[in-house]
């Protein structure tokens, strides 16, 4: 208990507990969009587009009048617009244009941070990120736009839901499918955008993916199923900062490890109780 009150006293963990606590709660229920409708991979290109945006942002951003931010959300839409718009041609599915993209994107960031003079002084680290140095003002930025995103899938809960699990009744319906699809993309591109320069894409990822993973491994209803995911990265983040602290570990693949081991514990228990029963 004393460790716990040492740990959490620091005014910059609990910034970036509140922070992880936010960003990683909105990344678990948008995954559980991604896991039903089967396109994983959509958060992770759609991380690295944002990821370009912001190494663009770093090297020539001053120089145009736009932030790291602002950047990394117009890369990010321009991945939504992609992803969205339907694929003409027959020999290219969607899935191989995700996969094109992440690969283009990734080798883009790269190349770009390795002509940049200042982003190794800087420590740049698109992967790992570093959640607890997040300042106040970027922790009131994921607040704002976490809540604003979570007002939208609020109040289109139902089509939301409903274009996910049956889109083609949807539009028969006359229920403007692609257009809620849209929103679904573009919130996701919008939280993305935000919450990878302070988190790193490996966080961003991890609980866009791990905590749908949990909420169905445990649940069917999709109310259970929202919930567990949300409290599965939160109680994640917990033990991550905690276990980041005590051993010197990095701070958001430490959560994202913890993350995992929750999933692998739930599959277990699952596995054990099915066999007892």
């Amino acid at each position: 208990m004393d460790l716990l009150i040492e740990i959490f006293s620091e005014p910059f963990i609990q910034v970036g507990l509140a922070a992880s606590l936010i960003l990683g709660g909105i990344c678990a229920y948008l995954g559980v969009f991604l896991i039903l409708k089967r396109i994983v991979f959509v958060g992770a290109a759609l991380s690295q587009m944002a990821a370009v945006g912001l190494v663009v942002g770093h090297m020539i951003g001053h120089q145009i009048g736009l932030n790291l931010e602002a950047l990394a959300f117009l890369f990010s839409v321009l991945g939504v617009l992609l992803f969205w718009l339907p694929v003409s041609d027959g020999s290219i599915t969607k899935e191989s244009l995700i996969g094109y993209t992440y690969i283009f994107a990734s080798a883009l960031a790269i190349l770009i941070i390795a002509k940049d003079p200042l982003a190794e002084a800087e420590n740049i680290d698109l992967f790992s990120g570093n959640i607890l140095f997040v300042t106040r003002f970027d922790l009131f930025l994921i607040s704002i736009i976490s809540g604003l995103v979570f007002i939208v899938h609020v109040f289109f809960r139902k089509e939301f839901v409903f274009v996910t699990f049956d889109p083609t009744t949807a539009q028969t319906l006359k229920i403007p499918a692609r257009f809620y699809d849209f929103l679904i993309y573009l919130t996701l591109g919008i939280v993305i955008s935000v919450g990878i320069r302070s988190a790193g894409m490996l966080f961003i990822f991890s609980s866009l993916i791990i905590p749908a993973m949990i909420g169905m491994t445990l649940f069917q209803r999709l109310i259970w199923i929202f919930l567990a995911s949300v409290i599965s990265i939160w109680i994640s983040s917990v033990f991550g900062i905690v276990f980041s602290y005590k051993f010197d570990l990095p701070t958001g693949p430490t959560i994202s490890a913890a993350n995992a081991i929750m999933l692998l514990i739930c599959l277990f228990v699952k596995r054990f109780l099915l066999r007892s029963s």
